[in-house]
């Protein structure tokens, strides 16, 4: 029952009460609910698995919803999922994991 209340992290295994795991990185706002991570784990995790957007070069942190933009030769690049960014409509759309593309979907336009 305590694990409920103060689930641990899944990276260093300590108890964490912080949820959702909130951070600040280059000027992103950071609110992780799931997995359960503790601050200095994320913050690790964000230097460690962040890739550059394809649009403004700036980190994409791991856990991240993103626009997919297909590059030449059949590669993928990442954008952040923002105004700004999202120049790939809602059709092309992943998560970003740690260090590679999740969960790609390729919804086809009407």
């Amino acid at each position: 029952m305590d694990s409920i209340k103060n689930p641990k992290c899944v990276e260093c295994g300590k108890e964490t009460v912080e949820r959702p795991t909130s951070l600040e990185y280059h000027g992103q706002e950071i609110h992780l609910f799931d997995p359960v991570v503790c601050r200095p784990c994320l913050l690790e995790l964000c230097e460690k698995f962040s890739a550059p957007c394809a649009n403004c070069d700036e980190p994409i942190p791991p856990f991240s919803m993103v626009g997919v933009l297909k590059a030449d030769g059949g590669e993928k690049q990442i954008v952040h999922m923002t105004e700004r960014c999202q120049t790939v409509g809602s059709a092309f759309h992943g998560y970003w994991g740690k260090g590679e593309l999740r969960k790609f979907l390729e919804i086809e336009a009407c």
